[in-house]
């Protein structure tokens, strides 16, 4: 790009200069020229591309953005509230933003480097299979960090939670990344309208351009879940198109079938979230809650029907038998806690 051609772009962009106005005095704005040496590439897409870096000292991931000019205005206030989202937020489970490039002719995100790869590369490399004790402790990282983005004021609305979405660190710790499409939600309940986000995650009344909240997320992390928990892709194996499959979400509340051997109490949780209407669906907070309060007793379980069954294969019929009470078991328990 030409010298004329940043000022052109400079001066047709006056949210950059604010932003960078902004970043300068909350010293997150990177000189990447100067303050980054780039390793290697990382990926490449139609948005930029991300590298592995080094910055003062630390290993991060540097995405330089390429914003064109056929798309100039929906990509810059994409940029400029990714930015300003990202620049806001702090918590264990998001993955941290350290700064960005603001100038015209260097637009770039500098984030930390999750060693682990994405969430979806996690559940379905076929490498490794996963624990469920590690399995569910990702679902606590996400509706942690999705519970806070809820919580927030104004509230976080991420609008695309999906597991390429999703990071891991090298100890098996997930952290929910890519605000692109991300939103501030006013906190007297600013409801948002259009489809948003990829379909096979997507709530039934965004997919309808219908009005939607905070909830549509809550759908979204029941979808994941139900992926995370099975490792199973949702809706697999299918012949159909994900436009085909949205409309039978939105239409006929079609929902991946849940295996008979995924613990009852998981399986109630994955179905109250992934609930046809909106109001029927328990806020991230409630969700939270439920999943730290069973998670233990699960996990105990487990090792107990695991010790039993070494020792006795066909105890392993007797516990499918028993599924119905303990379901019966969990709803009650999150019943208890909604109240």
């Amino acid at each position: 790009m030409s010298a004329e051609e940043n000022t052109t772009a400079d001066e047709a962009w006056p949210e950059l200069d604010d932003l960078k106005v902004r970043a300068c005095a909350e010293d997150w704005h990177i000189d990447i020229e100067n303050e980054c040496k780039l390793d290697k590439t990382l990926g490449k897409g139609s948005s930029g591309e991300a590298y592995l870096a080094r910055w003062r000292g630390a290993e991060v991931v540097v995405k330089k953005v390429t914003l064109l000019s056929a798309s100039t205005s929906l990509a810059r206030k994409a940029f400029i509230r990714e930015c300003g989202i990202m620049a806001r937020l702090r918590h264990p489970n998001l993955l941290p933003f350290y700064g960005a490039s603001l100038n015209a002719a260097q637009i770039a995100l500098v984030c930390q480097y999750a060693e682990g790869g994405t969430l979806k590369h996690w559940l379905h490399s076929g490498k490794v299979r996963r624990s469920l004790g590690k399995r569910l402790q990702v679902v606590l990282d996400i509706a942690r960090g999705m519970t806070y983005l809820a919580a927030r004021t104004p509230a976080v609305m991420h609008r695309d939670l999906k597991p390429s979405n999703v990071f891991m660190t090298k100890d098996d710790h997930a952290l929910v990344a890519d605000f692109g499409l991300a939103r501030f939600i006013a906190a007297a309940g600013e409801e948002l309208t259009g489809e948003t986000g990829t379909y096979i995650y997507m709530a039934p009344e965004v997919i309808k351009s219908q009005r939607y909240d905070t909830r549509a997320d809550v759908y979204s992390f029941g979808v994941l879940m139900y992926e995370i928990v099975t490792g199973i892709e949702p809706f697999q194996p299918h012949n159909s198109t994900g436009i085909q499959i949205a409309t039978a979400v939105a239409d006929r509340a079609f929902r991946p079938k849940i295996p008979e051997t995924t613990h009852a109490g998981i399986a109630a949780i994955i179905e109250m979230c992934w609930q046809q209407s909106q109001d029927d669906r328990p806020p991230f907070e409630q969700v939270l809650s439920s999943l730290e309060h069973m998670i233990p007793d699960i996990l105990k379980e487990e090792e107990s029907r695991r010790a039993k069954e070494a020792e006795n294969p066909t105890l392993q019929s007797k516990a499918l038998q028993n599924l119905s009470q303990t379901f019966q078991k969990w709803s009650d328990r999150m019943s208890e806690l909604a109240n």
